[in-house]
């Protein structure tokens, strides 16, 4: 997703073909092309209201003509959802449509091993909320407690009975926002807090793979596995070594290295790096006492090396520390 600071909130006009392919990748950090051949160029023009929301980036669109954007697979970066707020558009894969019209109380997923074509009338306004992928997958795992793999989602799904209710009031809350603005989006707290319930809400709420254990959270496992993660989550900063855990368990190094891999996913020392990873994203999200640096956050988590954590931050939530905690630019 673009590099746009929590609240600031954009509204962009084109009427030149080549200027809105341009906003449109530097939005969705991705190549976004209107097809000369499958549009009315002619006639083109494009209003596209944004906004980032911390993990979130959320836009509308409308185009003055009938317009067919085509978009790369799988899309890098993002889980995007869509719905038509006036009219109706439509994603094509692989020869299969998926309508979105408004008002039908559905939800679509652009997530997609394969490349798709969205087309849409004129006059007809849609919106898309794009989650950091980086995001998504730090809050499942550290929810879970083990890795996951890509999330799927089915194209298209009702969100007006049943948990999604929540997750499609919350976008159409966003989406009244960011067309008649009160000034609530530009303020930066207020983005990244709406931005991380919208995640959270979305992760619980929406069909996937991992939704069922999400609803019957709690950790179980062989119990030396069990003892062993209790103690890290009890002190994730305390040095531990793999023959400490090892003893902690009560059963041999290699045993319960094939165990916990079992239970969790991950090896032990990447589950308790990724458990020291999140306290210090808290932190670093969190309003933080003056002469707090990032230095004193990694340390405070267990990281003896500040490079190799700026590279384990950067790789596990996108963004370096530093960009996380510096007060000119809110929270990722």
């Amino acid at each position: 997703m673009a590099d746009m600071a929590s609240g600031s909130t954009t509204t962009l006009h084109s009427r030149d073909v080549d200027a809105a392919r341009t906003q449109l990748t530097d939005f969705y950090g991705f190549p976004v092309v209107p097809d000369p051949e499958l549009s009315d160029i002619g006639n083109f023009s494009m209003t596209m209201r944004c906004v980032r929301l911390g993990p979130v980036a959320f836009n509308t669109l409308a185009f003055g003509a009938a317009t067919a954007l085509h978009g790369p697979a799988p899309l890098p970066r993002i889980y995007p959802f869509f719905a038509a707020m006036t009219g109706t558009m439509t994603s094509t894969r692989r020869g299969t449509d998926t309508h979105s019209t408004a008002g039908d109380g559905r939800l679509a997923s652009a997530v997609s091993a394969h490349p798709q074509t969205i087309t849409s009338g004129p006059g007809n306004e849609y919106f898309t909320a794009s989650f950091a992928r980086a995001a998504v997958t730090a809050e499942l795992e550290e929810e879970l407690g083990h890795g996951i793999t890509e999330l799927a989602f089915p194209t298209s799904f009702a969100a007006v009975s049943g948990q999604a209710r929540t997750f499609k009031a919350l976008l159409d809350l966003l989406t009244s926002e960011i067309v008649r603005p009160t000034g609530l989006l530009d303020r930066p707290s207020a983005a990244y807090r709406l931005g991380a319930t919208l995640l959270t809400t979305m992760l619980h709420t929406t069909p996937h793979q991992y939704a069922e254990k999400l609803a019957t959270p709690g950790r179980t496992g062989p119990a030396p596995v069990r003892t062993v993660t209790e103690a890290i989550h009890a002190d994730p900063a305390h040095p531990f070594t793999a023959r400490e855990l090892a003893r902690i368990s009560g059963i041999p190094l290699r045993t319960l290295q094939t165990a916990f891999r079992d239970h969790h996913g991950i090896p032990m020392t990447v589950y308790l790096r990724n458990v020291r990873l999140a306290g210090a994203h808290r932190d670093l999200r969190a309003e933080r006492a003056p002469g707090t640096t990032v230095a004193s956050v990694a340390a405070r988590w267990g990281f003896t090396h500040l490079s190799r954590f700026a590279l384990y931050y950067r790789d596990r939530y996108g963004v370096l520390p530093s960009e996380q905690h510096s007060p000119s630019r809110p929270p990722q």
